[in-house]
């Protein structure tokens, strides 16, 4: 029998996904052990009394449990000679000391395909990457029928106010001041593009050709502008809906502060991970904006379809690659915000064809996009191993 320690995060969502992805091991007929940091000695016990050689693997989520050590302060994952997955959800540029971290036998997974070829291009074989997608979750509360459901469109996420520049810039010397700025713009207006593809872009265009390892470098000190772009991309989203009368129930912190027609924005608190899922099958439209996954996806998208909403997302090329506007999902691009909202009206006065486009992406994502098949994937991946 196969046996799998996975470790519970501080974060609500990605402990949601850790339970789920426990469930579906034990599906497939592994033993499973949660485990959890903030009782680090009670773990290492249960970790030791678990653990055997040749059959157990351990999964964290964004390394949280990585960095667990022995009484005599060295990796307990390299005594114990187990094969670790670390599942990180953000760009690995947040994650270098995890990724030099010296755990041998370690292997991360990636929720975007720019974010693995990052790994592969510039950690040079030091780990083993893998491209495994977000997966989505469907409520167990009563099914509300589309036609009863009480949102139009619905968002979960916070708004952070993040538009000074100079803050982030402060302490560069003149020349990367520059290449920040004009990396910035060129982002701003070609969003297909990633804070890699920007950066370099913009280096080349001056003669410059860094070695990988200052190339890599300087990305991470440009780090900040992934959050900047993150959150420029969901005020405008929101701004463009809003300014042309669009309605949208917005569950998250900030939006108040949003410049736009407010009357437009229901705000509602923020509220726990687990309880944006039966909103989801609550709403019509599900709005997904993507936090500069370039060829990657959110689980909100999955997640809507799970619960037989309409996914309304930007695309990225894994999007764009799997699903089809009008079909699965409504795709829209940040490039072409002007043509949003008459988009959403068109489907909202057509509330039949919406319940076509919420079944077809009920029935693409009901056995494949779950977290329960997610663990299956990763076992595959455990037994190439």
């Amino acid at each position: 029998m196969k046996k799998i320690i996975i470790f519970e995060s501080e974060t609500d969502s990605l402990r949601t996904f850790a339970h789920l992805m426990a469930e579906g091991f034990q599906e497939r007929g592994c033993q499973v052990l949660m485990a959890d940091m903030r009782q680090e000695i009670q773990a290492r016990e249960e970790i030791y009394a678990f653990t055997e050689p040749g059959k157990t693997s351990v999964l964290f989520f964004n390394h949280a449990g990585l960095n667990l050590l022995t009484e005599n302060k060295a990796s307990i994952w390299n005594e114990l000679n187990v094969d670790c997955y670390d599942f990180i959800v953000d760009h690995p540029m947040y994650y270098h000391a995890a990724i030099k971290f010296p755990v041998q036998r370690l292997t991360f997974l990636c929720v975007d395909e720019y974010h693995q070829k990052f790994i592969q291009r510039f950690y040079q074989g030091r780990v083993r990457s893998f491209f495994l997608p977000l997966a989505g979750i469907r409520s167990s509360e009563p099914e509300i029928p589309f036609e009863k459901r009480s949102m139009d469109i619905l968002f979960t996420g916070a708004y952070l106010v993040d538009e000074n520049v100079e803050y982030h810039i402060q302490g560069l010397g003149e020349g990367l001041r520059q290449i920040w700025l004009e990396c910035f713009d060129l982002l701003c207006s070609r969003t297909s593009l990633t804070l890699e593809q920007g950066m370099e872009f913009c280096l080349k265009k001056k003669g410059l050709v860094l070695p990988e390892d200052d190339l890599r470098d300087t990305v991470r000190l440009f780090q900040d502008m992934d959050g900047m772009l993150r959150s420029r991309a969901r005020a405008q989203v929101i701004r463009t809906l809003a300014n042309q009368d669009v309605k949208v129930h917005i569950y998250g912190e900030g939006w108040q502060y949003l410049d736009c027609k407010q009357e437009n924005l229901i705000l509602h608190d923020r509220i726990p991970f687990d309880e944006t899922i039966p909103l989801m099958a609550d709403a019509r439209i599900v709005l997904n904006v993507m936090p500069w996954f370039k060829s990657g996806v959110h689980d909100r998208v999955y997640s809507a379809m799970l619960n037989q909403s309409v996914c309304l997302t930007d695309g990225s090329e894994y999007v764009d690659r799997t699903l089809t506007d009008g079909k699965e999902a409504l795709i829209y691009s940040l490039e072409q915000l002007e043509e949003l909202p008459q988009k959403v009206k068109k489907y909202l006065q057509n509330p039949e064809e919406m319940k076509r486009i919420a079944q077809r992406g009920y029935e693409y994502a009901q056995d494949t996009q779950t977290w329960q098949y997610r663990a299956g994937q990763l076992m595959e991946l455990m037994e190439q191993k």
